[in-house]
């Protein structure tokens, strides 16, 4: 059976009612509450603009464009689910003054885009990972998880479509394998670890440093800030892009393509270049944003 239910699909408590030892859960919360709302740009016009880049923020908050078809764009903004401001980022007059604070947002709502729907809250995000083997081995067998019911991840990153085909794949070359066995359950969860795995903690670690820059206010310093450097230096150059759009496409994980001694060394002659760097400084201050907030 091909548990495809999702991270809500039950398979945890049918296991629980069946008598099955539980499976192994790793659970990370993101700490970021998303307000989205969608727009359409002005007929005649077919895309919005290609800079600024799309995604800015600062040490409280952030803003993200989102393109899409038939000239729908999508504006997120991002703070953390403790901040005491975020509940006015529900109306859309606030939402959208906000949101213009930001370059991406300013510019694309620049263009007299009609809103095409309310403001949408997400909030409660987790990183989660759910194994059916522990210690002892495999809890059950015959029962193979692929997509969400094996990982779901804070689609800032948009890998979870990328990782539920691939372990559909694995499962269609592997099915005729004895399916029902437990050395089944284990290879297939060995197979997950080695290909999956290494995701799902690269967006819990990506998470956690935005989460904990949003509850402290603190500025990105030491590896941090060598880190938004590589993304901002991606813009310039295209060797340090092209290693970028390895990780982002999942063809090379993050500790291989960024460890390339030349793509550091570009990285830091381009930190040398710029001795006053400051990551995300685009977008308000605190008390321009509380203002904002207020209505």
């Amino acid at each position: 059976m091909v548990d495809a239910g999702g991270r809500r699909g039950g398979a945890e408590r049918w296991l629980a009612a069946a008598g099955s030892r539980p499976p192994v859960v790793e659970r990370h919360r993101t700490g970021l509450a998303y307000f989205c709302r969608w727009y359409r740009l002005p007929e005649g016009m077919d895309e919005g603009p290609r800079r600024p880049w799309a995604v800015t923020g600062g040490t409280f908050a952030g803003c993200a464009v989102f393109p899409a078809d038939n000239r729908l764009f999508a504006v997120t903004l991002f703070v953390h689910t403790g901040d005491t401001t975020r509940s006015a980022l529900r109306d859309p007059a606030v939402f959208e003054a906000a949101a213009r604070a930001f370059p991406p947002g300013a510019a694309w709502l620049a263009l007299g885009a009609e809103p095409r729907s309310e403001v949408l809250a997400t909030a409660s995000l987790d990183n989660r990972w759910s194994a059916l083997v522990d210690e002892r081995g495999p809890v059950v067998s015959g029962l193979v998880p692929v997509g969400d019911a094996i990982t779901h991840t804070n689609p800032t990153l948009g890998q979870g479509t990328s990782l539920a085909l691939w372990a559909a794949r694995r499962v269609a070359r592997t099915a005729h394998q004895d399916p029902g066995s437990e050395r089944f359950a284990a290879d297939h969860h060995a197979w997950a670890v080695r290909t999956l795995k290494p995701w799902f903690d690269f967006q819990v670690v990506a998470d956690a440093a935005i989460g904990e820059r949003f509850a402290t206010r603190a500025a990105r310093t030491g590896t941090a800030r060598e880190v938004a450097a590589l993304f901002d230096c991606a813009l310039e150059d295209p060797e340090v892009m092209r290693a970028r759009a390895r990780v982002r496409h999942l063809a090379e994980p993050p500790e291989r393509a960024y460890a390339d001694p030349e793509i550091q060394a570009r990285v830091a002659r381009w930190l040398a270049a710029r001795p006053h760097y400051t990551p995300n400084t685009a977008g308000p201050g605190r008390a321009e944003w509380e203002k904002l907030t207020a209505g």
